[in-house]
């Protein structure tokens, strides 16, 4: 990324409150999905979404974006790393094997600040919010790295966590 992409992304990430769990609007998007296969290493889990994202006009991964997802069912279980896919996010909606879409609606959103192994207790905090406001989540939650350009160390990580509500 060119040097003013990084004060983009610096410049926005300066007042972003992590603490904070919101709800927001979002459009429906498509997703390119690797399915995570039990017992495979996260070495070859990357290579598989890179050839994903060969597939899309993608040179390399830092020109999509990806992220992970997890069944919110697995989130009420309290099986926080028991991932289902990776996703690249598409610019074009279209259609075919291993797409999927992000359904449109309200979301929770929330950050998580640090290594991944911080995620379990934001989203044990992201779950008691929505019990706290009558809040129902389906499908999957969608974590995406947003500051991964910019930082030096993991303890400067930025997750953002988005789960769709239950209408």
């Amino acid at each position: 990324k060119t040097l003013t992409d990084r004060q983009e992304t610096m410049s926005r990430l300066v007042d972003l409150d992590l603490s904070e769990i919101s709800i927001i609007e979002k459009k429906a998007s498509c997703l390119a999905v690797v399915h995570m296969e039990k017992g495979t290493p996260l070495e070859a889990e990357i290579k598989r979404v890179i050839e994903e994202a060969k597939k899309y006009s993608f040179q390399r991964l830092h020109d999509a974006q990806y992220g992970s997802m997890i069944e919110v069912e697995k989130l009420y279980q309290g099986n926080f790393d028991d991932y289902f896919a990776f996703f690249i996010n598409l610019p074009d909606p279209g259609t075919g094997k291993g797409l999927h879409v992000q359904p449109k609606g309200r979301y929770l959103k929330a950050f998580c600040k640090g290594s991944w192994e911080k995620l379990p207790v934001r989203y044990q905090e992201i779950l008691q919010y929505a019990k706290d406001h009558g809040l129902t989540l389906r499908g999957y939650a969608y974590e995406r790295g947003i500051n991964e350009i910019v930082i030096d160390t993991i303890d400067d990580y930025i997750t953002q966590i988005e789960i769709p509500i239950m209408e």
